[in-house]
C-alpha cells in the first residue's frame, strides 16, 4: 500500500512540476462527462469567447477531408514538400501522410488539403457541423508563408463550442460518415493511461492574439476527449499568456484530469 501511494505522490509530482510556470497565465479549460452533458471541471474566464481555432482546425477539417474521398487512411495520400511551402519545422521538410500531418501539425498539408476541398465545400460543412462561428472569409491560401481563415484570421471557435463539437463527433451526431470518425480518431489518438483510458487529441497555437487590454498575447489549444469503455469525456484547454510554453499543454491537461477525479492514475 506505501509503495502504490508513492507511486501516486511521484507521479502528481511529476506532473506538477513542469506545469508550475504557467500557473501565472489565463487559463480556460472545460471538461464535460459526455454521455451525461454533466460538467466536470469549467475554469477560466473566457469559456465562451471565440478564438482562432489554429491547428485544432484539423480536427473538422480531416473529417471533411475523409468524408470528401481526399483523405484515404492514416497512410494515403502522400503529399510531397516543395520549395516555397511552410517549412517553420524541420519535420515538415519532408513528404507528409495524414498520420505524419496531424502527428506534426503540418500547415502545407493543411492548406492544400483545403484547396482541394474548395471554400464552397468547406463552408457547407462548417454550417452543416455547426463549428464555431462559420467564417472562412479570411480565405484558403496556397502553401507558404501566409495566413489562412483558420489561423488568426476569420474563423473563431470558444473553448465551449470545441467541446461541443468533440462530443457530437465521438457520439455520432455530426453529418459525416462513421468512417470519417473512425479514420480521424485514429490520427488524433494519443496514448492509453494506466487505467486504461484513452486520450485523442489535438494541440494549437497562436503567436499573435491581442487580448481585450490591447497587449499581445499567444494562446494555446489542447482540444480532445478522453474514453474507457462506454464513457467518455470531452475537453478543450485554452491557455493565453505572452509567451506559452507550448510542451506544457498536454501535461496540464493531464493534471487537470487528474485533479478532477476522472482518472486517478497519470
Amino acid at each position: 500500500m506505501y509503495c502504490q501511494l508513492l507511486v501516486r505522490l511521484t507521479a502528481c509530482f511529476l506532473f506538477v512540476i513542469p506545469c508550475l510556470n504557467i500557473f501565472s497565465a489565463e487559463e480556460n479549460f472545460l471538461l464535460i462527462n459526455g454521455v451525461t452533458n454533466e460538467i466536470v471541471v469549467e475554469l477560466g474566464p473566457n469559456i465562451n469567447e471565440g478564438m482562432s481555432p489554429c491547428s485544432t482546425f484539423k480536427i473538422p477539417l480531416s473529417l471533411m477531408g475523409y468524408d470528401a474521398g481526399i483523405l484515404k487512411d492514416e497512410k494515403t495520400p502522400i503529399w510531397d514538400f516543395q520549395d516555397g511551402y511552410d517549412d517553420w519545422l524541420e519535420s515538415w521538410r519532408a513528404p507528409q501522410s495524414p498520420q505524419s500531418w496531424m502527428k506534426h501539425s503540418c500547415v502545407w498539408y493543411s492548406k492544400i488539403l483545403a484547396l482541394r476541398l474548395g471554400m464552397e465545400q468547406i463552408q457547407k460543412y462548417l454550417i452543416l457541423m455547426e463549428y464555431g462561428n462559420k467564417d472562412i472569409s479570411g480565405g484558403l491560401g496556397q502553401p507558404g508563408p501566409t495566413n489562412v481563415a483558420w489561423i488568426n484570421s476569420s474563423l473563431k471557435i470558444s473553448p465551449k463550442e470545441q467541446v461541443d463539437f468533440i462530443q457530437k463527433m465521438v457520439i455520432g451526431k455530426l453529418p459525416i460518415s462513421p468512417d470519417s470518425i473512425q479514420m480521424t480518431n485514429a490520427i488524433l489518438f494519443k496514448e492509453v493511461f494506466s487505467e486504461g483510458w484513452k486520450l485523442f487529441g489535438k494541440t494549437g497555437w497562436s503567436g499573435s492574439d491581442i487580448g481585450k487590454d490591447g497587449k499581445t498575447l499567444e494562446h494555446g489549444w489542447f482540444v480532445g476527449w478522453i474514453e474507457k469503455d462506454q464513457n467518455f469525456y470531452p475537453f478543450a484547454y485554452l491557455i493565453r499568456e505572452k509567451k506559452i510554453n507550448l510542451d506544457q499543454r498536454i501535461p496540464r491537461v493531464k493534471q487537470l484530469l487528474l485533479e478532477s477525479g476522472v482518472i486517478t492514475e497519470p
